[in-house]
C-alpha cells in the first residue's frame, strides 16, 4: 500500500519547514555533484594527455623497431657475400616507403629526417628544414634533432606552415636511429587534445544539468505533494526530514550508505536514493583520481629525468629517485635541503636570485643551464626547466624543476667544436705545433683534471720529442725530451713501441715508470694514460698522453676522448707531412724542369704556351719569355719536313686538348726560330682539375742523333760487321724473295753453302786478328767472282752462303763452285804470313718441292756435310738420299731428346785392373740406350748424331750426374771400388763455368772427389784455354783425377801434357788390337808407355782381349789394363759382385 501524501496531512507551517529541509538536501546534493564534476574533469584531462603521450611514444618505437627488423631480414636474405652498404640503402628505401604511406586514425603521421636537417618522411620530405622556425622563432627541426641526440623525448612547438598542414601548437615525440644518423617522430596538435577534453567536459556538464533538472523536477513534485498532504503528514514529515538530514550528514562525514527503507514518505525515500547514487559516483571519481595520481607518481619516480618540488625559499620538498641516483644522495638527505647547495659555491647566489625573481615577477618558464656537484665531488652539467606551483588564487607557492644530465652531450659538443677548430686551422695551413697545441687546449677545457701532451716519434732515432703541452712542468718536459722508446720506458715510450694504449693509474708503483720514479716525485703527476698516434699506413707517428694529479683510472669517456684526440692528431700530422712532401716534390719538380735536358712546355686550352723550361727554349732557339702566351702552332709546328703547310687540326696536340687523351708522336718536325727544323719525339699529356682538361704538358727531345744511330743499327742488324756482307737475316729475306719468284714464274736459282777447311787451325796458330783479316780477304775474292745480281752473305765464323739467281742449268752452279774452290785455294798473304786454305761447298738447286727458306738452308747444309765427308776442298749437290739420311738423323735426335728426358739411358761399367797384382783399381762408365721399340742401343748408334745435332752436352751432363749418384751410393754402402771414369765432351770442358759445374754436381749428389776421374780427348785438350787449365788445377787439388782418352789419335804435343795437370793417359784400342803383329803399332805403344813413365803418368791400355796383348803390355811396363779379356761392360749389380769378390779375396 502506498504511503500517504504529506501535503494533505500537514499544515502550511509544516509545509514551509519541509520545503526548507528539501532545499537543504538539494544544496548538499549540488555541492557533491560540483565536487564530482571538478574531480572528473581533472581526471579526464590528465588521463587523456597521458594516453596521447604513450600513444606517440608507442608509434615512434614501432617505426624504429620495424626499421631494424627490416635491416636484419634484408641482411639474412642477401647472404654473407653481399655489400653491406647496398643492403642498408635498400632497407632504408623500404622503411621510408612504409613510413610515408603510414597514416593514423586522426590523420597524424610518422616524420623522419637526417641529423643534417634533410627531411626523409613527412610533409617536408626531400627538403632541408634544419633552419625552419615556427611563429615564435623557435628552430623546430634543430630542437627535434637535439632531443633525439639526447636519447629521445617530447618537444612542443607551433607547427610551421607546410602544404596540407595547419600552423597550430603541437606536441611531438622523437627518438634517434643513431647508426643511420636519423631521427624518427610523430606528434599531435594540442587543440585536438583540448577539443576532445572540452567534448568530455561538455558531456559532464550536460549530465549535471540533467541531474539538476531531475532534482528540480523532484523538488516540484515533492512540493506539490507536500502542499496536498501537509496536514496529514506534518509530524511524520518532520521526523523523516530529520532522519534524512541525519543520513546525509553521516554520509558526508563517513561515506556511509543512506538507508531509504527507514523513511516513511516516498518523496524522502526518492531523495535518499538519489543522494545515495550521487555519493556512489563520487566514490568512484575519487578512486579514479587516486589511481591517476598513482600513475603520475609512478611516471615521476621511474623517469630518467630528475624532478624536484621546491618552495619559494628554495627548499626541496620532494625529489624523485632519479635525483638521488644522479646526485648520489639518499632522498631523505635531499628533502629540506636548499637547492642552491647542490651547485658550486660561485653559482649559488645567482640561483637564489633567479628563484626570488620567479616568485615575484613570474616570468614565462624557460630552460636554464647550471652545474650540480655530486656526492663524490664530481661536477655534472644539467639542463633545468622551471615550472610554477600555484594555489587556488594563482599565487606562486613553489616550483617544479625537471632536470636532465647533459654532461656527455656538452662534452661531445665541446669535442666537436674543438675538432672543428683544429680542422679549420688545418684548412688555413697553420703550423703543426699550433694545431697540436689547440688539440691539447680543447681536451683540457673538456676535462679540467687532464694535463695533456703530444709527443712526435722520430723514426730514424726512435725517440720522442714534445710537440705540444700547456700545463706540464717545464723541467719534466726537458727531462723526458729525446727519450728512446721501448718497453718499460714510461707510458708514452711503451705505447709508441707496442702501438697499443697504455694506462697507468699509479705512476709511482708501476714497473713502466720505475726508471722515472725520482723524477715523478718532483712533480704533482700521479697517473698517465698514453694513446699511440697511428697513421693510415699503420705506422706510429707519436703519442697523446693525459696526466692526472691523483691516482686514478680513466673512465670510458676519458678513453673515448683520448682516442678521438689521437686520431685527430694523426690527421693533422699526416696532413702536415704530406704538405711538406708536396712542397719538396714541387721544389724537386721545379729543379727537374729547369735542369733536365728534355724540352718541356705547357699549353692552355687555346694552344698558348703557359710555361717552358730552358732546355725547350734552347732547342727551339727562343728566349723563354718570348714564347710565353704565344700559340705554338704558327711558331714551331706549322709545316712538314718538306715545307708543305701542316694544318693545326692535323696536330696530335690539338687532339689531346679535345679528347683529353695522352698522345705520343715518335717522329715529328719542330721548327726553330732561325727557320731550320729538326726531328723530335714528343708526348702530350692532358692536365686535369676536377676531371676537366685545363691544358696540356708537352715533353720532347731532338732525335736527330738517334735517327742516325738507328740507321747505323739498321745496317748493322742486316750486315756482318767484319766483312760488310749481308748477314743471315738479310740473306734469308733475299732467299725468301727468290723462293717466291720461283713459285710465281719458275725462275730457278742455286744456293751454295761454303765452309773454310781448317780455319780454326789458323786462329789457333796465328791468332784471331789474322783470322779476321783472312775472312775479309775471302769475302773480297768471293765478291769478285760473283755477278751483281747474286747475293753473298756471311753466316758467322768461317761459314758463307751464296745465292746464285737466274741459272739456266745445273752446270752453271757447278762451274761457279769450282771457280770458288780454285780462287780460295790460292795462297793468302796476311800480316806477312802465307796461309793456304781450302773450302767445301754444298749446293742446292731449288725446285718447287722446297717448302720454305729454312728447308732450303737445311738441304744445302746436308750437301755441305757430304762435301766435307768426301775429303774437303770439293763440292757436292743435294740429293734425295741425303734427305732420307737427314730425316733419319732428325728422328734419332728427337728420340734421343725424349730418352734423356724420360730416363731411358743407363750406364754399364767396364772394370780396370792393375796388370801386376790383378787388383780392381777402377772402372769406366759407358752409356747405353734402352730404346722402347728396338731394345738396347750401343753408343756408336747414337753418339755421332748427338755430337752432330747438339745433344752431346745434355747427354754428357746426364752421364756425369748418374755416375756421381752411383759413387755416393757405393760409398755410403762401404764398397771399395777405386775410381769411376767419365768421358767429358768439348762443350762441358769449354763452358766458362766448367769447374763450378763439376763442383755443383758433386755437392748436389754428395759424391766424394777422390772417386771421380774425368776423361777428355786430345782434341778437347788442344782447344782448352788458360781458364780451363786453371779449373783443371783447382779440381785436381780437390782430389779429382784427370785422364787423356784415346791418346795417340789426336794432335797433342808434349807442351800440352806439361801444361795441363793430368794423372793418366789411355792408349787407344786401335793400337792395342794389332800390337803383337804390327811393328808400327808396337813401337807406338812402347813409346806411349815410355812417355807416360817419363812424365810420371799412369798408362792404361784399352781394348785388351788376348793374353798375348796382356803379356806384351806387362813386359813393356804398362801398369793398368781394360778390355774384354778382363771384363765386358757390366750393369752396376754385376760390378758390385765383382767388388765384393775382390774384397773377400783380399
Amino acid at each position: 500500500m502506498s504511503p500517504p501524501s504529506l501535503i494533505v496531512s500537514v499544515s502550511r507551517r509544516m509545509l514551509l519547514v519541509l520545503l526548507a529541509t528539501i532545499v537543504t538536501c538539494l544544496t548538499v546534493l549540488a555541492v557533491f555533484e560540483y565536487r564530482e564534476f571538478v574531480r572528473e574533469s581533472s581526471l579526464l584531462r590528465a588521463r587523456d594527455l597521458q594516453q596521447h603521450r604513450e600513444r606517440l611514444e608507442s608509434r615512434v618505437r614501432v617505426g624504429i623497431a620495424y626499421a631494424r627488423h627490416q635491416l636484419e631480414r634484408e641482411t639474412r636474405a642477401a647472404g654473407a657475400g653481399a655489400d653491406p652498404a647496398e643492403i642498408l640503402a635498400r632497407t632504408q628505401e623500404a622503411v621510408l616507403d612504409w613510413l610515408n604511406a603510414l597514416r593514423f586514425a586522426n590523420g597524424s603521421y610518422i616524420f623522419v629526417g637526417r641529423f643534417d636537417g634533410l627531411s626523409l618522411a613527412g610533409p617536408a620530405r626531400g627538403r632541408n628544414v634544419l633552419e625552419q622556425t615556427d611563429v615564435n622563432g623557435k628552430k623546430v627541426v634543430q630542437a627535434l634533432i637535439e632531443q633525439a641526440r639526447a636519447g629521445g623525448g617530447f618537444v612542443d612547438y607551433v607547427m610551421p606552415k607546410f602544404p596540407d598542414q595547419r600552423s597550430a601548437p603541437k606536441l611531438s615525440y622523437v627518438e634517434p636511429i643513431e647508426e643511420w644518423g636519423w631521427y624518427v617522430g610523430t606528434g599531435v596538435f594540442i587543440d585536438d587534445i583540448e577539443s576532445r577534453i572540452q567534448a568530455m567536459h561538455q558531456e559532464v556538464r550536460e549530465r549535471l544539468r540533467l541531474e539538476l533538472a531531475i532534482i528540480g523536477g523532484l523538488f516540484v513534485v515533492i512540493s506539490l505533494i507536500a502542499a496536498w498532504q501537509a496536514r496529514r503528514i506534518a509530524l511524520q514529515a518532520r521526523l523523516d526530514t530529520q532522519s534524512c538530514v541525519d543520513y546525509l550528514e553521516q554520509a558526508i562525514d563517513t561515506d556511509a550508505d543512506i538507508a531509504p527503507e527507514g523513511l516513511r514518505f516516498r518523496e524522502l525515500q526518492t531523495i535518499a536514493q538519489t543522494a545515495s547514487a550521487m555519493i556512489e559516483r563520487r566514490r568512484q571519481a575519487e578512486q579514479a583520481l587516486r589511481e591517476s595520481e598513482q600513475r603520475f607518481r609512478t611516471l615521476v619516480e621511474v623517469s630518467r629525468y630528475y624532478i624536484q618540488e621546491i618552495d619559494v625559499e628554495g627548499r626541496i620538498q620532494y625529489a624523485n629517485p632519479a635525483s638521488s641516483h644522479l646526485l648520489g644522495l639518499e632522498p631523505e638527505a635531499l628533502i629540506g635541503r636548499n637547492v642552491s647547495l647542490l651547485l658550486p659555491e660561485e653559482e649559488r647566489a645567482a640561483l637564489l636570485s633567479d628563484l626570488h625573481r620567479f616568485a615575484t615577477e613570474q616570468p614565462t618558464p624557460s630552460t636554464y643551464y647550471n652545474r650540480n656537484r655530486t656526492a663524490d665531488g664530481r661536477l655534472i652539467d644539467v639542463e633545468v626547466e622551471w615550472n610554477y606551483k600555484r594555489d587556488d588564487s594563482g599565487q606562486v607557492i613553489g616550483f617544479v624543476s625537471i632536470s636532465k644530465d647533459i654532461t656527455e652531450y656538452r662534452r661531445a659538443r665541446l669535442l666537436l667544436d674543438g675538432r672543428n677548430r683544429v680542422l679549420e686551422m688545418l684548412a688555413r695551413g697553420r703550423p703543426l705545433r699550433d694545431m697540436l697545441t689547440a688539440i691539447v687546449a680543447y681536451i683540457e677545457e673538456i676535462a679540467p683534471h687532464a694535463i695533456c701532451s703530444i709527443h712526435l716519434l722520430d723514426p730514424a732515432t726512435q725517440t720522442l720529442s714534445t710537440a705540444a703541452t700547456l700545463r706540464l712542468p717545464e723541467f719534466y718536459t726537458r727531462a723526458v725530451e729525446g727519450v728512446r722508446i721501448g718497453l718499460g720506458v714510461g707510458s708514452c715510450g711503451t705505447a709508441a713501441v707496442t702501438g697499443q694504449r697504455v694506462v697507468v693509474a699509479d705512476l709511482l708503483s708501476h714497473h713502466d715508470w720505475s726508471a722515472f720514479r725520482d723524477l715523478m716525485l718532483q712533480t704533482p703527476l700521479r697517473a698517465c694514460w698514453s694513446q699511440p698516434i697511428i697513421g693510415q699506413d699503420g705506422q706510429v707517428l707519436g703519442t697523446f698522453a693525459i696526466y692526472a694529479t691523483r691516482v686514478m683510472e680513466p673512465s670510458p669517456t676519458d678513453l673515448d676522448m683520448i682516442e678521438s684526440a689521437a686520431e685527430l692528431a694523426a690527421i693533422v700530422i699526416e696532413r702536415d707531412r704530406t704538405e711538406n712532401a708536396t712542397r719538396q716534390a714541387e721544389d724537386k719538380a721545379r729543379l727537374l724542369l729547369e735542369s733536365t735536358t728534355e724540352g718541356i712546355f705547357g699549353l692552355d686550352l687555346e694552344g698558348r704556351i703557359t710555361f717552358i723550361n730552358p732546355a725547350a727554349a734552347d732547342m727551339l732557339g727562343y728566349e723563354p719569355e718570348a714564347l710565353i702566351g704565344q700559340a705554338t702552332h704558327p711558331l714551331i709546328h706549322h709545316s712538314r719536313r718538306d715545307g708543305t703547310p701542316l694544318p693545326s687540326e692535323c696536330g696530335s696536340i690539338l687532339a689531346t686538348l679535345e679528347q683529353g687523351q695522352d698522345c705520343h708522336t715518335a717522329n715529328a718536325v719542330l721548327w726553330r726560330h732561325d727557320g731550320s727544323c729538326f726531328p723530335a719525339e714528343y708526348w702530350a699529356t692532358p692536365m686535369r682539375r676536377d676531371h676537366q682538361v685545363e691544358g696540356v704538358v708537352v715533353t720532347f727531345h731532338d732525335i736527330s742523333a738517334r735517327q742516325r744511330a738507328e740507321a747505323e743499327i739498321q745496317h748493322l742488324a742486316f750486315h756482318d760487321s767484319l766483312t760488310g756482307l749481308p748477314n743471315r737475316l738479310l740473306f734469308k729475306e733475299e732467299l725468301r724473295q727468290a723462293l717466291a719468284g720461283l713459285r710465281l714464274d719458275g725462275r730457278p736459282f742455286a744456293l751454295h753453302m761454303l765452309d773454310l777447311d781448317h780455319f780454326k787451325d789458323v786462329n789457333d796458330s796465328l791468332g784471331h786478328l789474322i783470322g779476321d783479316e783472312l775472312l775479309r780477304a775471302v769475302a773480297e775474292r768471293l765478291t769478285a767472282l760473283i755477278r751483281g745480281t747474286d747475293i753473298l752473305a756471311r753466316f758467322g765464323g768461317d761459314e758463307f752462303a751464296l745465292l746464285q739467281v737466274n741459272i739456266s742449268e745445273i752446270g752453271e752452279a757447278a762451274e761457279l763452285a769450282l771457280s770458288i774452290i780454285e780462287a780460295l785455294g790460292e795462297e793468302f798473304w796476311i800480316g806477312g804470313n802465307r796461309i793456304d786454305i781450302n773450302t767445301s761447298i754444298g749446293i742446292l738447286i731449288a725446285d718447287q718441292e722446297c717448302h720454305d727458306v729454312d728447308d732450303l738452308i737445311t738441304r744445302a747444309d746436308v750437301a755441305l756435310y757430304k762435301a766435307k765427308e768426301a775429303g774437303r776442298g770439293t763440292h757436292a749437290f743435294f740429293a734425295d738420299s741425303m734427305t732420307q739420311q737427314l730425316r733419319h738423323e732428325m728422328e734419332l735426335t728427337r728420340e734421343l731428346t725424349q730418352a734423356i728426358q724420360n730416363d731411358e739411358l743407363f750406364l754399364d761399367y767396364q772394370p780396370q785392373f792393375d796388370l801386376e797384382s790383378g787388383r780392381l783399381v777402377g772402372m769406366e762408365a759407358l752409356v747405353r740406350w734402352r730404346h722402347p721399340r728396338e731394345g738396347v742401343r750401343q753408343p756408336g748408334a747414337f753418339l755421332p748424331v748427338a755430337e752432330k745435332r747438339g745433344l752431346i752436352r745434355p747427354l754428357s751432363d746426364w752421364v756425369l750426374n748418374a755416375v756421381c749418384r752411383r759413387i755416393r751410393d757405393w760409398t755410403d754402402r762401404g764398397l771399395e771400388f777405386g775410381r769411376v771414369a767419365v768421358n767429358l765432351c768439348a762443350q762441358q770442358v769449354g763452358d766458362p763455368d766448367f769447374g763450378d759445374n763439376i763442383l755443383t754436381v758433386l755437392e748436389r749428389t754428395g759424391a766424394r772427389t777422390e772417386h771421380l776421374e774425368l776423361e777428355f780427348t786430345e782434341t778437347v785438350l788442344i782447344a782448352a784455354d788458360a781458364r780451363t787449365q786453371a779449373d783443371i788445377v783447382r779440381l785436381s787439388e780437390l782430389g779429382i783425377h784427370f785422364a787423356i782418352d784415346d791418346f795417340g789419335t789426336g794432335f797433342s804435343s808434349m807442351q800440352y801434357l806439361r801444361k795441363f795437370r793430368t794423372d793418366k793417359i789411355k792408349i787407344d784400342r786401335e793400337f792395342i788390337q794389332d800390337v803383337t803383329h804390327d811393328a808400327g803399332d808396337a813401337e807406338i805403344v812402347k813409346a806411349t808407355i815410355a812417355l807416360g813413365t817419363a812424365l810420371g803418368l799412369m798408362t792404361v791400355a784399352e781394348g785388351v782381349e788376348t793374353e798375348e796383348q796382356a803379356e806384351f803390355l806387362r813386359r813393356h811396363g804398362c801398369r793398368q789394363v781394360q778390355g774384354y779379356l778382363y771384363g765386358r761392360p757390366q750393369p752396376p749389380e754385376d760390378i758390385e759382385r765383382l767388388i765384393g769378390f775382390g774384397l773377400e779375396s783380399g
